[in-house]
């Protein structure tokens, strides 16, 4: 492979939704592989967040007692963030009474705002995730009760 052929793969590769790739061609391989980093803060937006892709976190019974709270885990990888911008209010804090539908948190992944909204009228018993900070596939994100 020359260098025309490797430069035009890895172009290719950039611009795919492909976060690895192995090429092999002719007895040689090049292996390709993204590494995305996490933003430190969310970046103010001049456009309001009308393209967010809404998805809805699970919800499972409080492991750690007996009693009428539920817990809401992230459904993918991401950034955490409790309001659409730094300078923004938090869509919930400890106490709310939230509504059906209403925005609780984003998750950025990937550069995707992906708002997350409730599932069913609930109260925020606890936020157990930080600002900001990556939070894994099935993490912790809300402590609920159901109202």
């Amino acid at each position: 492979m020359d260098m025309k052929e490797l430069y035009a793969l890895m172009e290719r590769f950039e611009k795919s939704g492909l976060s690895e790739l192995v090429f092999k061609k002719d007895g040689e391989e090049v292996a390709l592989k993204k590494v995305l980093s996490a933003p430190q803060a969310l970046p103010a937006m001049p456009v309001a967040y009308s393209a967010l892709e809404t998805r809805a976190p699970s919800v499972e019974p409080h492991a750690r007692q007996a009693s009428d709270t539920e817990i809401i885990r992230s459904p993918l990888v991401g950034t955490f963030y409790v309001a659409a911008a730094p300078d923004a209010p938090p869509f919930v804090e400890k106490g709310d009474i939230v509504k059906k539908g209403k925005p609780l948190c984003i998750l950025e992944a990937m550069k995707l705002m992906n708002e997350f909204q409730a599932e069913f009228d609930l109260e925020v018993v606890a936020i157990l995730a930080e600002n900001g900070k990556m939070v894994e596939f099935g993490a912790s994100l809300f402590e609920v009760r159901r109202v």
